[in-house]
């Protein structure tokens, strides 16, 4: 047995174990919810293909497998119970979608609108796309919550290398999405504070006006609006959101700038890449 069943069997006895408290016991279970929730979460997406949906099916397989850790004979194998349970959820939750669907047929417009549960079918599917590390750190990160640093410690991994995992999948993801999809995975990045942050200021050491080397007539100016950041260049628009690190990225296509601090701090340029690839230099002027 590794050493990861040995602890995996030790936290589930502990849990069910009838003669600690009951705080005790909860301590134990959430560190198994700590160790598994990715795989679930992952596999609920997968499975579902809604995020919301698959939220409301991870959290209701751990309230089942509380209650039932008792039956579980092999205290080592509650990752593959776990999964039985929640792959059981959906599969309930996937026939009752059928059903409904075959009771309220809802006819389909000539150009139906994108609505929002539409928008994360589709991210969801982006993300069932991607290798099992993307997929890993990607449910970490963009999904619950959990920062680049918190990642690696949980995988066992060095946080330049979660950094490198995040700017891949967040790649392949936003290439399989229409535009107007791309707005709505933006919303899934690890940036809910990004707004607070504009509004008070914070973010203001980014606004300015920013000048490439190799074409100096290309100006691009960054200014605040409101809650917004927005960066305009010639005739186009954007808005930005916050990436992984010092990076800012545009709403509605693959662009990102990564941007570069002097000895002293201060934002002196930033690194311009589409799909990955390396466009140019924009110095601050």
């Amino acid at each position: 047995m590794t050493s990861s069943a040995v602890e995996t069997s030790a936290l589930v006895e502990a849990s069910r174990d009838p003669h600690a408290s009951i705080d005790a016991q909860q301590a134990a279970f959430s560190q198994l919810v700590e160790r598994s929730r990715v795989a679930a979460f992952g596999l609920a997406v997968a499975l579902l293909r809604e995020l919301e949906e698959a939220k409301d099916v991870t959290q209701d397989a751990y309230t089942t497998a509380w209650i039932r850790l008792a039956q579980l004979r092999d205290a080592s194998a509650f990752g593959p119970w776990l999964n039985t349970i929640v792959r059981t959820e959906c599969n309930r939750r996937l026939r009752r979608r059928i059903r409904d669907n075959e009771l309220d047929p809802i006819p389909e417009p000539a150009e139906p609108p994108a609505e929002p549960a539409e928008h994360r079918s589709l991210v969801s599917t982006a993300i069932e796309s991607l290798s099992v590390a993307e997929r890993e750190v990607t449910v970490l990160c963009y999904l619950l919550g959990y920062s680049q640093k918190e990642a690696a410690r949980l995988l066992n991994l060095k946080p330049g290398t979660i950094a490198k995992r995040l700017f891949s999948a967040r790649l392949r993801i936003r290439r399989q999405l229409p535009g107007a999809v791309r707005r709505e995975f933006i919303r899934l990045l690890p940036a809910r504070t990004f707004a607070d942050r504009v509004r008070s200021g914070i973010l203001d050491e980014y606004v300015g006006k920013y000048r490439f080397d190799q074409r100096p007539e290309m100006l691009v100016t960054i200014a605040k609006e409101g809650d917004r950041l927005i960066s305009t260049s010639g005739d186009q628009q954007h808005v930005l959101a916050m990436g992984s690190g010092p990076r800012l990225l545009t709403t509605e296509y693959d662009g990102e700038g990564e941007f570069i601090r002097n000895r002293r701090g201060r934002i002196t340029h930033f690194v311009y890449y589409e799909f990955g690839k390396r466009l140019g230099i924009a110095r601050k002027i």
